[in-house]
C-alpha cells in the first residue's frame, strides 16, 4: 500500500492540497465530495488536476479497497399479503406487517422501526403527540431520531421495571433539539388506590390538558398470561388474583379489554395512573405497536374495541390472528 505523499507545491489550491496527501487520503476526500457533497467528477477533475478517467479510477479503487463504503439502509418493509387481509378482518384504517426474523428483541427493533418510518412521514410541527410505556414502546423511543417541532406527553404512569429507560428520555433530546416539548411525569401505573391515583392526577397540570388535544397516541399491548408477563411486576398479588380471576385478554395503557374488545377489570384501572378511554376515543389516531403469536389474541380484543386506528405489528402475530379469525391469506 502506498503512503508517501504525493508531491505537491503548498499553495493553498485543491491540487497541491491533493499533491500534500497520501493515496489512501486522496481516495477518501475524493469519495467524500462526490459522495457526499455531490461534486461531480468533471469538477474533481479540474480541482485536483487530474482526468475524469483518472477520478473514475480511484473512486473504483477506493470502493475495492474499502476505503470509501456505501451503505443503503432500506426502510423496513410491509408485507401486503398478510396487512391487506388483517386489516379487513379487525375492520383498521391502517395495518402494517413487518417479517418475524431473528430474537424478540430484533422483532420488537423491526417493527418500531416501521413505526418511527410512520411517525417521520406523517408527523408536522405543532401536533401533539402521546405516547405509551413498556418494552416496545421504550424500544420506539430510541428509532424516533429528527422529529418536527413536536409535543409529546407521556401518556400513562411509568413500569418499575423499565423506569430507568423511559421513551420520553430517549426522545427528549432530539425533540427538543427541533424546537419541540416534552412531558413526562414520574408517577407509577398502578397507584395502589383510586385515592392515590387522583393525587397524583392532580398534580400533572398540563399533562391533563393535553390528553384532550392529542393528535396521535402510540401505544403498545400487553398480554395478561403465565408468569412470564412483565405486567405481573406491576400490580400486588391481590389484584393478580383479581385479574385472574376475570381473564382479561389485554392491556392497554392500564385499561383491560376481553377478547372481543370488552372494557373488564375497572376497578384495578381505577388505582392506575393513566389516560381515561373517552380521551382516547377523541384522538384521531391511535397506533398500537406489538409484535409475537402469543400476544394475537390481546391484539385483537384492543382492536375490537374500537379504540385503535392503526397496528403495526410481525408476520407471526398476523397469521395467528388471520388463523383464529379464520380468515385465508
Amino acid at each position: 500500500m502506498r503512503t508517501a505523499p504525493f508531491l505537491g507545491h503548498g499553495d493553498g489550491s485543491d491540487a497541491a492540497r491533493g499533491g500534500a496527501m497520501t493515496e489512501d487520503q486522496l481516495l477518501a476526500e475524493l469519495g467524500r465530495l462526490y459522495y457526499l457533497e455531490d461534486v461531480s467528477k468533471v469538477d474533481l477533475a479540474r480541482r485536483f488536476d487530474l482526468s475524469r478517467f483518472k477520478v473514475a479510477r480511484m473512486l473504483a479503487k477506493g470502493r475495492d479497497s474499502g476505503i470509501i463504503r456505501i451503505e443503503i439502509h432500506e426502510p423496513t418493509r410491509n408485507r401486503p399479503e398478510y396487512a391487506d387481509p388483517l386489516k379487513m378482518t379487525l375492520g383498521l384504517p391502517l395495518v402494517q406487517v413487518v417479517e418475524s426474523k431473528g430474537s424478540v428483541n430484533q422483532v420488537r427493533e423491526a417493527v418500531t422501526l416501521m413505526a418511527a418510518q410512520l411517525m417521520r412521514e406523517s408527523l408536522e410541527d405543532g401536533d401533539v403527540v402521546g405516547l405509551g410505556g413498556g418494552q416496545t414502546m421504550h424500544a420506539l423511543g430510541a428509532q424516533i431520531l429528527e422529529p418536527p417541532a413536536i409535543t409529546v406527553v407521556q401518556l400513562s404512569g411509568v413500569l418499575p421495571s423499565t423506569a430507568s429507560t423511559a421513551p420520553l428520555e430517549q426522545l427528549r433530546p432530539h425533540v427538543e433539539g427541533a424546537g419541540g416539548r416534552v412531558h413526562a411525569f414520574n408517577a407509577p401505573m398502578f397507584a395502589g388506590s383510586a385515592q392515590r391515583r387522583d393525587n397524583w392526577i392532580s398534580q400533572m397540570g398540563l399533562v391533563r390538558d393535553l390528553y384532550d388535544q392529542l393528535d396521535l397516541a402510540v401505544v403498545g399491548i400487553g398480554a395478561w398470561g403465565p408468569s412470564k408477563s412483565p405486567l405481573r411486576t406491576v400490580y400486588p398479588p391481590a389484584v393478580h388474583a383479581q385479574l385472574d380471576a376475570e381473564g382479561p385478554a389485554a392491556e392497554m395503557l392500564g385499561h383491560w379489554f376481553d377478547t372481543e374488545g370488552g372494557v373488564v377489570a375497572q376497578d384495578v384501572t381505577r388505582g392506575c395512573v393513566t389516560t381515561e378511554i373517552h380521551q382516547l376515543s377523541a384522538a384521531p389516531h391511535v397506533v398500537a405497536v406489538a409484535a409475537g403469536g402469543d400476544k394475537a389474541k390481546a391484539i385483537m380484543g384492543v382492536a375490537r374495541s374500537g379504540l385503535i386506528t392503526g397496528l403495526i405489528t410481525d408476520r407471526q402475530a398476523a397469521e395467528r390472528m388471520l388463523e383464529i379469525a379464520g380468515a385465508t391469506r
